[in-house]
């Protein structure tokens, strides 16, 4: 039987571990990022990964950086058939990339070589994409540039966000990975070279992009909404309160004219807000504090009124 080192931290990467941990590929070690604080207390908190595969039994190491020589000591006294790389988060070093037998694979969420990086689904939604998909590759030491060993396509559609994507990608990426593993060890599958047209990058997100671009055209604010949602969730300010736009729908018919980011109608159920090109209406919002709202339940508890403009800014 292969033995296999799975590296991940985030909850993508829990699907992959549980499929291999049922399957003839189970981890004989997970390598995670360290604990990090988290919560009220900011008490020292495992990564998902980490929770899971001490559940199931699994040694786990925690790593902060693979330049450690000891981190590599350690991995090749294993004598590895794979190392399986998910949400990783770390560029592996030569030497790393040299220690296992067969091959070293990473699951990445985008049909490579587009969205490269940290944060593929995000941009593949914020973009307007009607498809993204999950790919398998030979890891090197160029980010998300090794050759390409299996994709499987997935249909985006237009009023989902990134959470919801992510969740059947991980899933996607789990199968994909189990069958390279086993055309590689069983039929001896080689990659292929990503082409050199089509690259596009996806780089790690901040706080600061989640901020809603109402400068644009509706359709784009829309899939700016779906694409920072959850992380780092899409914001605006309105009367230099800070609130979470949830979810949006572009508007057929704006009623009257408005500044990007202008309150067009704010009643009943409703909160129609004009950008730089037609207008969106706020279908869940959260105030700061306070839990997710529908915009009619919202407007019940906030004073929002035609005039009032969200913005970047207090």
């Amino acid at each position: 039987m292969a033995s296999v080192v799975f590296f991940g931290s985030p909850d993508f990467a829990l699907p992959t571990l549980e499929a291999l941990i049922r399957s003839e590929y189970r981890p004989i070690l997970a390598v995670t990022q360290p604990d990090r604080p988290s919560g009220r207390g900011m008490a020292a908190t495992p990564t998902p990964v980490h929770r899971a595969a001490r559940d199931a039994g699994i040694e786990v190491r925690m790593a902060a950086v693979l330049k450690d020589g000891a981190v590599a000591d350690y991995l090749e006294s294993l004598k590895p058939d794979f190392f399986v790389v998910v949400a990783f988060g770390m560029i592996f070093p030569e030497r790393m990339l040299r220690i296992p037998r067969l091959e070293c694979v990473n699951v990445h969420a985008s049909l490579l070589p587009a969205y490269r990086g940290a944060s593929p689904i995000n941009a593949a939604v914020a973009n307007g994409d009607s498809f993204t998909g999950v790919s398998t590759i030979r890891m090197t030491e160029r980010l998300d540039a090794g050759p390409v060993f299996m994709q499987d396509a997935e249909p985006i559609d237009p009023m989902e966000d990134a959470g919801s994507l992510s969740a059947r990608l991980s899933l996607k990426g789990a199968s994909l990975l189990l069958a390279t593993l086993r055309a590689v060890e069983n039929d001896g599958l080689s990659p292929v070279d990503q082409p050199g047209e089509g690259v596009s990058r996806a780089p790690l997100l901040t706080k600061q992009d989640g901020l809603i671009p109402w400068e644009k055209p509706a359709i784009e604010v829309h899939n700016h909404v779906r694409g920072m949602n959850p992380w780092p969730g899409s914001h605006s300010y309105i009367r230099g309160r800070y609130v979470k736009i949830l979810g949006t729908r572009p508007a057929s018919v704006m009623p009257a004219p408005g500044a990007p980011g202008e309150v067009i109608r704010a009643a009943g159920e409703e909160i129609l807000v004009a950008c730089g090109a037609g207008a969106v209406r706020i279908e869940k919002l959260q105030a700061e504090g306070r839990k997710p709202l529908g915009a009619g339940d919202f407007l019940r508890g906030f004073e929002i009124g035609a005039g009032d403009r969200f913005k970047g800014m207090k």
